[in-house]
């Protein structure tokens, strides 16, 4: 092989590999931007975690806010209401949770408000149909649930599902993480929500 021959062998190797370097480049420049377009935004972001004025709520009284375009539901129970749902035999539920597990200030309920059958809204009455307690009802399909979200009867499959919150004070709640999404993270027992940032 002559001279000639292996520079332009050699000239051929570096043009090659300087072309795929510029494609790979060229790639990975052309990516990033739908790469960042599928990442949640610093406004997504800061939307998971939002803080609710409940200084107005009274006892008995039940408040739905919007949540990550999500209804949630704060009720703040009576002592009537607290001693309803701890007369319900957890060993009775389709969804088993003791009081306890559903709510971490007895006094203060909140969850997702969508039904766990079909996602439609549930409202809350004094008084439910045949059982005459509180709780929440979905006329839709008959789902009924007791005032801390437990599937009593009806054809929804599990409890109402929870949200991350804690309390900022006795007027302030903070609901939410940065990456907890909401109704599809499926969690129906405080143990398993991750908790909330101070």
């Amino acid at each position: 092989m002559s001279d000639e021959q292996d520079n332009t062998l050699t000239r051929r190797n570096f043009l090659t590999g300087a072309a795929a370097l510029m494609a790979a480049t060229g790639a990975a420049f052309s990516a990033y931007p739908f790469i960042r377009a599928m990442s949640p935004t610093k406004d997504l972001l800061a939307a998971g975690v939002q803080e609710f004025d409940i200084s107005t709520l009274k006892l008995g009284e039940l408040k739905t806010v919007i949540w990550r375009k999500q209804p949630v539901f704060i009720l703040k129970r009576t002592p009537q209401m607290i001693e309803e749902a701890a007369e319900v035999k957890t060993s009775d539920l389709v969804d088993p949770a003791a009081p306890e597990e559903r709510a971490a200030n007895p006094e203060l309920f909140v969850s997702l408000g969508i039904c766990t059958h079909l996602g439609c809204i549930p409202k809350f009455v004094e008084k439910m149909p045949e059982s005459g307690t509180s709780g929440f009802y979905c006329p839709c399909h008959g789902g009924k649930y007791d005032n801390l979200g437990r599937r009593l009867g009806g054809p929804p499959p599990e409890n109402l599902h929870l949200v991350p919150y804690r309390l900022a004070g006795k007027d302030r709640l903070i609901i939410g993480t940065a990456e907890f999404g909401g109704y599809g993270e499926n969690v129906r027992k405080i143990k398993d929500l991750p908790p909330v940032e101070a």
